[in-house]
């Protein structure tokens, strides 16, 4: 497995190494840079994925969750299924205090159950449960990959 970053005039700030992503640059980016994990979902069973937060800028804000190749773009082009505290698809926003907005030493787990039926997303943040976050009928889209998608 592999981090993705996006291809943008954002990449070369950003660093992998291993499973560490490190962004080195000060300001405003103008819009957001995305990550993605090339762990993909795409069978029928369960999957867990943790995200740590070991160091973070105080100001902007940071969001995971899933989403497709097809999904997966710049900046705000991104679709996906997404928690920031609030829940958003990418596009707009879809339930606001979720949680609690993410922040430095903060530890976001994701569970995604798929079956024939359905695939059900459920968000846990410093390990306590929030419970689930996003309910998709069959068909829905596949293989998912975890990021870091702002």
């Amino acid at each position: 497995m592999s981090w993705v970053v996006e291809q943008s005039e954002n990449t070369p700030a950003v660093h992998v190494n291993g499973d560490t992503i490190t962004c080195t640059h000060n300001g405003f980016f103008g819009s957001p840079i995305n990550v993605m994990y090339k762990d993909p979902a795409s069978q029928n069973g369960e999957y867990f994925w943790q995200v740590e937060f070991p160091e973070m800028q105080e100001t902007g804000g940071v969001s995971v969750g899933l989403t497709t190749e097809n999904g997966f773009k710049s900046g705000w082009g991104l679709t996906a299924m997404k928690y920031l505290g609030n829940l958003s698809d990418g596009s707009a926003l879809l339930v606001s205090a979720f949680g609690n907005q993410i922040k430095q030493n903060d530890k976001i787990g994701i569970l995604l159950q798929l079956t024939n039926a359905d695939l059900k997303m459920y968000i846990f943040h410093n390990e306590r449960p929030l419970g689930l976050a996003f309910h998709i009928s069959s068909p829905y889209p596949k293989p998912l990959y975890p990021g870091k998608l702002q």
